[in-house]
């Protein structure tokens, strides 16, 4: 796969740079004209009353946000080069999402499927974002789970998303 992003590039001293990110639905902005900017190993929390735009910043971000006219720059570097999320083709914007970016949703019960334990959904995405084989996405979703933190990681891999 060749890298999404555009030769020559040097890499920003922001890992995220958005400027101006406006989000509207059927004419009706949402999100108005929002700054802000995030160095590597720095953490932004978006801070606000329910229905004030915090999810739907940040989906916009990776484009996920459905019937959505979005606007302004968010310049991302990874790999040594920066491209513009908001303007990169669905296709090159694809190869980024889940391996240079990630979402973590707040409410698990919503965003996983409760029928499959926690560690098939974390293999699922291993095997088709990186290619892997069941039993080595096992063993990564696996690892994964231990380097956040998270206690009894075999266990935890094991179990559905309510347990």
């Amino acid at each position: 796969m060749t890298s999404p992003f555009a030769s020559g590039q040097a890499r920003p001293e922001r890992l995220l740079d958005v400027q101006n990110l406006s989000v509207s639905f059927a004419g009706k902005e949402v999100v108005h004209g929002i700054d802000f900017s995030i160095a590597p190993g720095e953490k932004l929390a978006l801070v606000g009353e329910s229905g004030s735009g915090k999810t739907v910043t940040a989906l916009s971000l990776l484009r996920l946000v459905q019937n959505a006219v979005i606007g302004g720059r968010a310049d991302f570097a990874a790999g040594g080069e920066t491209v513009d999320l908001l303007a990169l083709p669905e296709r090159q914007l694809r190869g980024i999402r889940g391996q240079d970016i990630a979402m973590i949703f707040q409410e698990p019960m919503t965003a996983l499927n409760p029928l499959f334990t926690v560690g098939d959904q974390i293999a699922e995405v291993l095997q088709l974002k990186k290619a892997l084989s069941p039993s080595e996405s096992a063993r990564a979703a696996i690892q994964m789970l231990a380097d956040t933190g998270i206690a009894e990681p075999e266990r935890r891999a094991n179990a559905f998303p309510h347990q």
